[in-house]
């Protein structure tokens, strides 16, 4: 009877936004989405017209279009460690997540997961600033739907490289199904462009159990009960 029980029980979950990455649909199935504003940023084949950036960005990546020069804002999973794509190591490594700010100042890039169902998560994100080879600056929120949860400015001098991070990690924050926690991008007050930030972020999800799982887990203790007092020979 134990052993049909036990697996009733809720199981925590990862959700990392790098391992979840999927060059192909947006939103993917770790329920990571992108977002130019409220728009889904669509998937591209990369132009090679001579951006130092190309070979990190291959196969594909999200962006408003495949030119790296100007189709900001941009969602990459690096191909390459940045010493291979014009900038250094301490920018970015194979398989970090990069995001481009978009160049427009009246837009917002949104990276978002999306609670499944009810539960709690623990979750860590680091974010830095991942294009040396400039000096510029962007701001950078996270929220758990409409509520701030941080914000930094993300710059050549502020959280510069993938070893100095800007770190927010929560433990035991309550969700319910189709609430988001979101990590928005713009570019700072003053700057021309946008420019690259790498981001880490990990949610270890906690689902509440269903009323009936835990009507059958009650229920179960108080079987393995009875039958240890009928063991006994205790009424």
């Amino acid at each position: 009877m134990l052993s049909c029980i036990l697996p009733l029980s809720a199981s925590a979950e990862i959700f990392s936004l790098s391992g979840d990455f999927d060059h192909n649909n947006n939103p993917n199935a770790g329920g990571w989405s992108y977002f130019n504003n409220s728009s889904l940023l669509p998937n591209q084949v990369p132009l090679n017209n001579g951006n130092a950036l190309y070979p990190a960005v291959l196969p594909r990546f999200f962006a408003t279009g495949p030119n790296l020069n100007t189709d900001t804002p941009m969602v990459i999973k690096a191909g390459v460690n940045g010493s291979s794509a014009g900038e250094t190591d301490a920018d970015f490594l194979q398989g970090d997540i990069l995001i481009h700010s978009p160049n427009s100042a009246t837009s917002i890039l949104t990276v978002q997961w999306t609670a499944p169902e009810a539960g709690s998560i623990d979750f860590t994100s680091d974010i830095w600033y991942a294009h040396s080879v400039v000096n510029r600056a962007n701001a950078v929120s996270i929220f758990l739907n409409s509520t701030p949860l941080g914000s930094a400015t993300i710059s050549r001098t502020s959280y510069s490289n993938r070893n100095n991070p800007w770190r927010v990690a929560l433990n035991d924050v309550a969700v319910n199904a189709g609430d988001t926690l979101r990590f928005q991008f713009q570019k700072s007050a003053g700057q021309t462009v946008g420019s690259l930030n790498g981001v880490a972020v990990t949610v270890d999800f906690t689902p509440i159990p269903e009323p009936g799982t835990a009507t059958l887990l009650l229920i179960g203790g108080g079987f393995l009960g009875l039958m240890s007092r009928l063991r006994s020979g205790r009424p």
